[in-house]
């Protein structure tokens, strides 16, 4: 009773401080300058160039984020006062559809070029040449006006340069998905950056391929031939002059303050839906994205189960084996497999491993993801098949039957029934873990999903719909695995015996040429 009591008066004060007035949220001071941060959440772009100049001040509250899409959504729902990145980074089109605007401009505009691998001479001379030719004939200014000074720049796209060269390709790693630096449509990369290239493979007689990466994936391609430049809008810095040599500069960039707009118009929640699902899905046939990413979700995960069942039985056949030495060795590779995050081996095998084999991304993740499923499965077939009795297999070897019949018919049957319930969630987990392929250039549904973000800057909807997506492929597989020991329970009842008719008919059943009864 006096626990209630307690309990009640608990209640009582929690619903006075609820109902006490909180003091209403000042609106933010008009910013012109760089010294009027003080005291407000500023946010960026985590390891970014303005992360670090922006962490030695002590008199604001730094916020970094993954992604542009991030920050602005905090920015709209006021967990954030400004937010930092290049004036480039938010076309004007979309600054008005977020609600958002330029506080100020940073007074340093700080050069950007192509950062290339340490030691290609030949490629770095020869592109800066011609970025320096087409600075000193002005052409280089057109080509950035037209994109940078252009209000929808994601409308535009590169005018028809000739038919395209058959030389050795030049392989970029692109870290941009926004308009007007770098951004693609129906898989063609458009925007200012790709223009330069496209204009140099040309001159060079080289054709221009382009691959996505985050930006620490775009160096380590870079660093193991798998990319030859990367674009995306990247500064020269003395830190990283010391891994990457870069080109002539051709364009400098200045950092853009961006705050919410207050004056902005808010468009109710149905039109907002509606917006979301048109500029999501329906502009430029962003679906397909979805779709695309979806397939290769798909392929991954089918292949990675059961090439890695098929391993998995092979270690476990290893592990269980009479000889110590090669006992001793699954067991290393399951420690091994079992103590190495995804993310890391993944890269390992793409970065590292298979760097100069030309094997492509999605091989070798399936081979990853499978390696790594297999440490596992084996562990789960060997408990499974410890657990059945010793006195049926016995049974079976009196009766006659080979170990590998006594295996087949005995063991596997009653080991599939316990091992199901656990394989079928380690599959699961599977799936889920291929959304980290992106990492390695792979457009799965995942990185579908940011590629749309980072074009409407939604940082929501994409997301929904990669959840529910995912959600849905766990469901059926799992729905797939119980039909499977469903159908193997129907087939085993229908006989009624633990052997069929042909079986006990064999020649192992007959004892002086009479069929044993």
């Amino acid at each position: 009773m006096k626990m209630n009591k307690l309990y009640i008066l608990f209640l009582a004060l929690c619903l006075v401080g609820c109902a006490k007035k909180q003091p209403e949220k000042q609106p933010i001071k008009e910013l012109h300058s760089e010294a009027d941060l003080t005291g407000l959440r500023v946010g960026v772009q985590t390891g970014g160039t303005y992360d670090l100049q922006l962490s030695s001040r002590n008199d604001i509250v730094k916020m970094g984020y993954n992604s542009v899409s991030d920050a602005l959504l905090a920015l709209s729902q006021g967990k954030l006062d400004v937010f930092v990145d290049d004036e480039s980074s938010i076309p004007l089109d979309e600054q008005k559809r977020l609600g958002i605007k330029v506080a100020f401009y940073g007074d340093e505009a700080i050069p950007c070029a192509f950062p290339l691998r340490k030691g290609d001479n030949g490629l770095r001379d020869s592109l800066s040449y011609f970025i320096d030719s087409l600075n000193a004939t002005g052409e280089m200014k057109e080509i950035h006006d037209k994109w940078f000074l252009n209000e929808t720049p994601s409308q535009l796209r590169i005018p028809d340069l000739g038919p395209e060269p058959t030389g050795k390709p030049i392989l970029v790693g692109a870290v941009s998905e926004l308009p007007p630096l770098s951004f693609h449509v129906a898989y063609d990369w458009q925007g200012f950056e790709p223009e330069v290239l496209q204009r140099f493979g040309r001159y060079a007689g080289r054709p221009v391929k382009f691959e996505h990466y985050p930006l620490s994936s775009a160096i380590s391609a870079l660093q193991s031939n798998k990319t030859d430049i990367i674009i995306g809008g990247i500064f020269i810095t003395e830190e990283r002059q010391k891994t990457m040599d870069f080109t002539s500069s051709h364009f400098s960039v200045r950092a853009a303050y961006y705050v919410k707009d207050e004056n902005g118009q808010t468009a109710s929640f149905g039109n907002k839906l509606k917006d979301m699902f048109y500029n999501n899905l329906v502009v430029e046939d962003r679906w397909k994205y979805i779709t695309d990413g979806l397939w290769e979700t798909v392929k991954i995960s089918l292949f990675s189960l059961l090439l890695g069942t098929l391993f998995g039985a092979g270690v476990c056949a290893l592990r269980m084996s009479r000889s110590k030495g090669l006992s001793k060795i699954a067991k290393i590779y399951i420690d091994l497999m079992r103590g190495i995050p995804m993310l890391v081996f993944l890269m390992i095998m793409f970065y590292v491993i298979f760097s100069k084999t030309g094997l492509g991304g999605t091989a070798i993740a399936v081979l990853a993801f499978a390696m790594n499923f297999a440490a596992y499965v084996s562990e789960m077939f060997r408990t499974s098949i410890q657990s059945v009795s010793k006195g049926q297999i016995e049974a079976g070897l009196a009766l006659g039957l080979t170990k590998w019949q006594t295996f087949w018919h005995i063991t596997a049957p009653q080991a599939v029934k316990s091992v199901m319930p656990v394989y079928k969630g380690e599959a699961v987990s599977l799936v889920k873990s291929t959304s980290i392929v992106g990492y390695i250039a792979i457009q799965d549904l995942t990185r579908a999903s940011d590629i749309i973000r980072t074009r409407t800057f939604d940082a929501f909807f994409p997301l929904l719909i990669v959840t529910i997506i995912y959600f849905i492929l766990a469901w059926l597989l799992g729905k797939a695995l119980d039909l499977i020991v469903k159908s193997k329970k129907t087939t085993k009842n229908d006989h009624h015996k633990p052997f069929d008719k042909d079986l006990l008919r064999s020649r192992r059943f007959y004892t002086s040429g009479v069929e044993r009864r």
